[in-house]
């Protein structure tokens, strides 16, 4: 589970704007509330899913889990053109100005088009309802899943609040060599994931 959690966590983008963020006027505030819309926004989408998932019921549950696998594996395939577009550099955050409104709609949008963490946090939700865990269980192995994802934004927070002075310069460089690496950073992602859960998924059905 918390592996899955970190898998899920390995978000160039989101990691790019948060950066960005942090470099703009009024770091703190604006970074608090990036992540408070993102994280809002992800566990919103899990208490979705987990509620799909749970409804699930039958003795087909086996094979209906393994088909869900396998969907999920297939859209894993189909983002990779996605992840691999190479995307325009947007203007610097402070150009364009950051009222509290908008810092909350980056901070959900980039959520809701991080098409790799999204899926593979489904995946981790799935495997949760399949485990058929007691309620309190449930709602711990959701919670960890959900930090475990949210990793990548908590360290850099973390940096920053530690280490203020020095951490501008360390972010900036890590700024610019995801912006090198993001394609292939998320490609691969997509491509491991994808192999694993098609795998999975036809052993299941078959």
């Amino acid at each position: 589970m918390i592996l899955i959690g970190l898998a899920a966590s390995v978000s160039p983008v989101a990691v790019m704007v948060l950066i960005s963020l942090m470099t703009a006027k009024h770091p703190r505030k604006n970074t608090l509330l990036f992540l408070l819309s993102y994280t809002l926004t992800l566990v919103a989408i899990g208490v979705v899913f987990v509620l799909l998932f749970h409804a699930r019921s039958g003795a087909s549950n086996h094979k209906a889990s393994g088909y869900i696998d396998i969907g999920i594996g297939v859209l894993c395939l189909l983002a990779i053109p996605l992840a691999a577009r190479k995307r325009k550099e947007k203007p610097a955050t402070e150009e364009r100005g950051l009222t509290v409104t908008r810092t909350l709609t980056i901070g959900a949008g980039t959520m809701l088009v991080n098409t790799s963490t999204l899926l593979i946090y489904i995946t981790g939700l799935h495997a949760i309802s399949d485990a058929r865990l007691p309620f309190a269980d449930d709602v711990v192995a959701f919670v960890i899943l959900t930090f475990a994802t949210l990793l990548t934004l908590l360290i850099p927070i973390f940096i920053e609040l530690a280490f203020p002075k020095a951490s501008e310069k360390a972010l900036t460089a890590l700024r610019v060599w995801l912006v090198k690496h993001q394609r292939i950073i998320s490609v691969g992602i997509l491509v491991i994931f994808a192999t694993y859960l098609l795998v999975k998924g036809i052993k299941s059905v078959v």
